[in-house]
C-alpha cells in the first residue's frame, strides 16, 4: 500500500502548506535515482531560448535526444541498453507467430497518407531496369526502414516499404554489386549523429542486410552482427571478383558507448560478406584504426576513405587512399588534421566526405567538417570549414573557396548534414550542401546558392541535406535527400537547377504526438513531428501546405467541444492557439520564458478550456511547477500562470493527464522522471490540492502515461525505461497497485489507452509497435503485438475518439495510422458474455457449431455482427425447447472479431466469435 502525502499548492507568488498523512516510505532508491537525474540535467547545458530563436535552424533535436535519454535510461545501469531491443524483437516475432489473440483483437491499422517525408540518408538508382532507364530508386530512412519508388520520374509514383520487420529501421547506406546487379547491400545505424549530442541517433545498427534478388527479399549477414554503425558500403570489381568494402564505426548513443567489434575501420570481404578483414592503418600515434566517415571508388578503381573522429576524439579530418584496397597499401593524408589542431578555437578534426570526379581520375573533391567547443553550451559542435580539391588523384590537396557567408554558415552542423558530389561528365561542376544546397560550375572557385529551407529568396529544399545521387545515364537528373525526404532536378547542369519534391506516399514521418477530431467519421487529425512541425490531415494526403506551425512539433490538441480550436507547440512552452474554421491563419503565440523541456508534457481540459503543461526546464529551473493557460479561446497571452503543485520534486514532470470525469473543475494526474505520481485537484484555481498516489513498489523511472478507465479510481500507469516493471494498475485511486507487465519484453512503454467499453482491454505503445491485452483483470496479463498495417517501429502516442472508437497512432518513423478499437454500435458487448451460449471451435475458420442451453422454452432468433455493428448473418429460428444446436458457415466473412447474439423471448445472450 502506498503512503500518501497531501498538500495544498499555491501559485508561485504564494505559500505552500504541507500536510503529512502517513510517514513517507523509504525513498532511498528513488531519491538516489532522482539525484542522478539532477546531476545529469545540470551537466547538460543547452541554448538559451533567445539563442534558440536566433539560431538559423528549423529544429533543435539535441533537446529531443537528451529528453529521450532521460525517458529510457535503465535506472540500475545508468545507461540506455539498446542492445536489448534486438532480443525484444525476437520475442515479439515469436509471440506474434504463435498467438491467435492477435486475430481476435481485430486491430488492423491503416496508414494516414502523406506526401511529405522525414529524414532520408541514402539513395540508389536501381540497376536492374530492363530498359536501362534507371527509373526505380531506393532510399534509406533514419527510422522508417528501406523504401523504393518504381518510377521516380512521375510526380505521383508512390514510395513503398521494402520490409516492415527489420531489426533496425535505421538505414544509412545502400549499394549493389556491379558484377551481379541482383545483389544489394544495405547498412544500418545512424553513425553521423552518434558522436555529437545534437540530434538523437536514430539507432544503433544491427549490421548489413543483403538481397540476392534485386531487393525482393533481405537477410541480415551474421558476420556483421557486431558492426554497430555502417557509414558506407561500396563493391569493387577486382579481376572479376566482387569485393565489398564497408565503413564501420562506433558511437555514443543514449548514455553509452556502442563499440563496433573487433574495431572501427574499413572491412573488406572477398566472399559476399561471409568473412571480413579490417584493412585501414592505425591512426598516427594510436593503436586503433581510422574510423571511416565515407568510402568512395574513383574512376581508376582507387579507393578513397574520409575519416571521422572516433570515441576518443582521434583520427578526424584525414583522407586515405589505396589502389589495391588491402592492408598495408594505404596512403595517409593528414595535413589538415594538423592545421585544424593548431587553430585557437576550431581545433577538433571532424568528418570528411569524398567526391571523385567520374570523368577524370586526377580530380577529387572533399568536404571537411571542423569541430569546436560551443561557448553557449560547452558541447562539441561542427561546421563545414574546408572544401578541398586534388588534381593528382588524392596525393596532394588544396583548399578552394567555400560559399560566401550570408546570414548563416553553409554547413552549420557538418557532423549531421553535409554532402558533396561531382557531375559524372564535368569535373568542374560540383554540388555541396549542409543546411542548404550550393553549386559550383568552375571547380570550386565560386558557388551559387540554389535552395533555402525557409523558402525565401531561393527555391525550397528541406533543411539538412545528406546525400546527392546522379542518374547513371542522364547527368541532367540529380536527386538530393534531406530531413524532409527526396527532391529531384532534371536540369542539373544549369547554374541554378530547378528542384521538385519526390515524396508521394513517402510516409517515413517521425511523430511525437497526435490528436483526433471528436466527431465520428471525421477525417481530421493533427500531429507534432520531428523537423516538419505540427501538421493537419483532413481527408487528403498530408502535403507541404498542411502545416499548422514549423520547427519540431510537440504536444497538440483539438478541442472536443469546439473543434475549430486547435493547439500546437514547438518546444518548451511555445504554443500556437488557433480558432478558425479553416484551421489556418488566426493564432496567438505565448512564449513562457524558457520553462518546460523539449517535447514538453501537457494536457488540455476540454470542459474548461485550460491547458496544463510542465514548467520544469532541462536546467531544473521552475522546479515543482506547472504552467496553466486559461482563456484559450480569447486572450491566452494574459492567461498563463505558473502554479506550484508540490515541494520536493527536483526533476521535470514527465506526464500530465486531465481527468475526463471531473467537469466543473480540473483534476490532473501528474508523473515525474523519477517515478512519483500525483493527483492534483482544483487545478483550475488556487490553492490546488495535491495527493501523492504512487506506490512504494513503483520503479524509480520515467512515468510516460496515465490512462483513466470509466472512473478516476481505475488507472493504468506506464514507465518508459529499460530494466523496470513498466505497467501498473489500480482500482482504488492509488491505495493499492498491481503490476501488469505480464509477458512483455524489456523495452520502453510510451503510452496506453483503455478500451472504452471494457477496461480489461488496453493498447500500449512500445519501441516495437502497438501491443494489446484483454486480461488486465488477471494477475499476469498476456500481451500481444497488434501491428498488422504497422511496422516494428517506435510508437509515441495513441489518441482515441469516443464517438466511434477510432484510434490514431503517432509513429516515430512511419507517419500516422488509424484503427477501430471495437466493438462499435453493439449494445451487448463481450463484457456481458453468456455461459449458456457456446461456439465450438472458437477461434475457427468460419465453420462452427453453435450450442445454446436454453434456460426456458420460447421463440428464438440468431444474429452475427462485425465490429462496425453491421449484421452479417441472421436467422429466425422459431420455437426451441431445452438445448439448441446448429452448424453455421461464415467462411465468406473476413478474418477478425465478431459478436454472436442469441435472442430468446426478448432477452439477449452474446458471445465473441473469432474467425482466423
Amino acid at each position: 500500500m502506498p503512503l500518501k502525502k497531501i498538500f495544498s499548492g499555491f501559485p508561485i507568488i504564494g505559500i505552500a502548506c504541507l500536510i503529512i498523512i502517513f510517514n513517507p516510505e523509504s525513498k532511498t532508491k528513488r531519491k538516489d535515482f532522482e539525484n542522478f537525474l539532477q546531476q545529469e540535467h545540470l551537466a547538460t547545458n543547452f541554448f538559451s531560448d533567445e539563442m534558440l530563436k536566433n539560431t538559423p535552424k528549423p529544429t533543435h533535436p539535441d533537446k529531443a535526444a537528451i529528453q529521450n535519454y532521460f525517458m529510457t535510461i535503465d535506472p540500475s545501469e545508468k545507461r540506455v541498453p539498446t542492445e536489448r531491443l534486438n532480443k525484444a524483437l525476437l520475442e515479439t516475432k515469436k509471440i506474434a507467430s504463435t498467438n491467435l489473440k492477435a486475430v481476435s483483437a481485430d486491430i488492423q491499422w491503416e496508414e494516414v497518407p502523406s506526401n511529405i517525408a522525414g529524414r532520408v540518408r541514402a539513395l540508389m538508382y536501381d540497376p536492374n531496369d530492363a530498359a536501362h532507364n534507371y527509373q526505380k530508386v531506393w532510399a534509406g530512412t533514419a527510422t522508417g526502414g528501406l523504401w523504393y519508388n518504381n518510377n521516380i520520374n512521375l510526380e505521383n509514383s508512390p514510395w513503398q516499404i521494402a520490409d516492415d520487420l527489420w531489426s533496425s529501421l535505421a538505414v544509412s547506406c545502400i549499394t549493389y554489386d556491379p558484377n551481379n546487379t541482383q545483389i544489394f547491400y544495405a547498412g544500418t545505424g545512424e553513425a553521423q549523429t552518434a558522436l555529437t549530442i545534437y540530434r538523437e541517433s536514430s539507432g544503433v545498427g544491427v549490421g548489413i542486410y543483403k538481397s540476392t534478388n534485386g531487393g525482393q527479399n533481405w537477410e541480415l549477414l551474421p558476420s556483421t552482427a557486431n558492426f554497430k554503425y555502417i557509414t558506407n558500403i561500396v563493391v569493387r570489381d577486382e579481376n572479376g571478383n566482387s569485393v565489398i568494402y564497408a565503413g564501420v564505426v562506433s558511437g555514443f548513443y543514449k548514455g553509452a558507448n556502442h563499440e563496433s567489434m573487433p574495431s572501427d575501420g574499413l572491412y573488406r570481404s572477398t566472399n559476399g560478406g561471409q568473412d571480413w578483414e579490417q584493412v585501414l592503418p592505425n591512426i598516427v600515434g594510436s593503436n586503433v584504426p581510422y574510423a571511416p566517415a565515407d568510402v568512395k571508388i574513383g574512376p581508376s578503381g582507387r579507393i578513397f576513405v574520409g575519416s571521422m573522429r572516433n570515441l576518443e576524439d582521434e583520427g578526424g579530418s584525414t583522407i586515405l587512399y589505396s589502389d589495391s584496397g588491402k592492408s598495408g597499401s594505404w596512403t595517409i593524408y593528414n595535413e589538415y588534421e594538423t592545421i585544424i589542431k593548431n587553430h585557437d578555437v576550431e581545433n577538433i578534426p571532424g568528418r570528411v566526405l569524398i567526391a571523385p570526379a567520374p570523368s577524370n581520375p586526377d580530380i577529387v573533391y572533399a568536404a571537411l567538417g571542423v569541430g569546436y567547443i560551443n561557448s553557449w553550451d560547452q558541447l562539441k559542435r561542427s561546421k563545414g570549414k574546408y572544401i578541398l580539391k586534388s588534381t593528382d588523384g588524392g596525393e596532394s590537396w588544396q583548399s578552394v573557396n567555400t560559399p560566401t557567408l550570408e546570414d548563416y554558415f553553409w554547413a552549420t552542423i557538418a557532423w549531421h548534414c553535409m554532402a558533396i558530389r561531382v557531375n559524372p561528365n564535368n569535373e568542374n561542376e560540383v554540388f555541396i550542401a549542409g543546411l542548404d544546397c550550393y553549386k559550383s560550375t568552375n571547380g570550386g572557385a565560386s558557388w551559387n546558392k540554389i535552395s533555402d529551407w525557409r523558402g525565401s529568396r531561393y527555391q525550397y529544399i528541406h533543411a539538412d541535406v545528406h546525400n546527392y545521387a546522379y542518374h547513371p545515364s542522364n547527368p541532367e537528373q540529380i536527386l538530393v535527400c534531406t530531413d524532409g525526404g527526396v527532391f529531384m532536378s532534371n536540369n542539373s547542369s544549369a547554374s541554378i537547377p530547378d528542384f521538385n519534391e519526390r515524396n508521394y506516399s513517402f510516409n517515413c514521418l517521425q511523430f511525437y504526438t497526435c490528436a483526433i477530431h471528436p466527431t465520428a467519421s471525421t477525417p481530421f487529425y493533427i500531429g507534432g513531428l520531428q523537423d516538419n512541425g505540427t501538421i493537419y490531415y483532413e481527408g487528403t494526403p498530408i502535403n507541404g501546405e498542411s502545416g499548422l506551425s514549423g520547427g519540431d512539433g510537440a504536444y497538440c490538441f483539438i478541442d472536443k467541444n469546439n473543434p475549430d480550436v486547435l493547439i500546437s507547440s514547438v518546444y518548451h512552452n511555445y504554443y500556437f492557439f488557433f480558432n478558425n474554421s479553416n484551421h489556418l491563419g488566426v493564432n496567438t503565440e505565448y512564449y513562457n520564458n524558457g520553462s518546460g523541456i523539449f517535447i514538453n508534457p501537457a494536457d488540455y481540459d476540454h470542459n474548461l478550456n485550460i491547458l496544463y503543461a510542465n514548467a520544469v526546464a532541462f536546467n531544473l529551473t521552475f522546479q515543482n511547477q506547472l504552467v496553466r493557460y486559461t482563456n484559450i479561446t480569447s486572450n491566452v497571452g494574459q492567461g498563463a500562470t505558473a502554479i506550484t503543485i508540490t515541494e520536493d520534486v527536483n526533476v521535470p514532470f514527465s506526464h500530465i493527464k486531465v481527468s475526463p470525469h471531473t467537469t466543473n473543475s480540473s483534476t490532473l494526474f501528474v508523473g515525474t522522471e523519477s517515478g512519483r505520481l500525483f493527483k492534483i485537484e482544483n487545478a483550475h484555481s488556487s490553492p490546488v490540492t495535491t495527493t501523492e498516489i504512487g506506490d512504494v513498489n513503483f520503479p524509480a523511472g520515467n512515468i510516460s502515461c496515465v490512462a483513466i478507465a470509466n472512473n478516476e479510481e481505475h488507472l493504468l500507469v506506464t514507465f518508459s525505461n529499460y530494466g523496470v516493471s513498466s505497467i501498473w494498475q489500480t482500482y482504488d485511486g492509488g491505495t493499492t497497485w498491481a503490476e501488469k507487465e505480464g509477458n512483455l519484453p524489456d523495452m520502453p512503454i510510451r503510452w496506453a489507452i483503455y478500451h472504452p467499453n471494457d477496461p480489461k482491454i488496453a493498447l500500449i505503445t512500445t519501441e516495437l509497435g502497438v501491443w494489446y491485452t484483454d486480461e488486465l483483470d488477471q494477475a499476469s496479463p498476456e500481451w500481444i503485438p497488434v501491428n498488422d498495417g504497422l511496422a516494428n517501429v517506435r510508437v509515441d502516442m495513441l489518441a482515441i475518439r469516443e464517438s466511434d472508437h477510432k484510434v490514431l497512432a503517432a509513429t516515430h518513423g512511419r507517419g500516422l495510422a488509424t484503427t477501430t478499437f471495437g466493438p462499435v454500435g453493439i449494445e451487448e458487448t463481450v463484457e456481458k458474455e453468456s455461459d449458456l451460449l457456446l461456439i465450438l471451435p472458437n477461434p475457427n475458420h468460419g465453420q462452427f457449431e453453435l450450442i445454446f442451453n436454453a434456460p426456458q422454452n420460447g421463440q428464438a432468433e440468431l444474429s452475427v455482427y462485425n465490429l462496425q455493428g453491421q449484421e452479417v448473418y441472421h436467422q429466425q429460428i422459431g420455437k426451441i425447447i431445452n438445448t439448441y444446436s446448429q452448424q453455421i458457415n461464415l467462411t465468406n466473412q473476413a478474418k477478425g472479431n465478431y459478436i454472436v447474439r442469441f435472442k430468446l423471448n426478448n432477452k439477449f445472450y452474446t458471445k465473441k466469435l473469432v474467425i482466423y
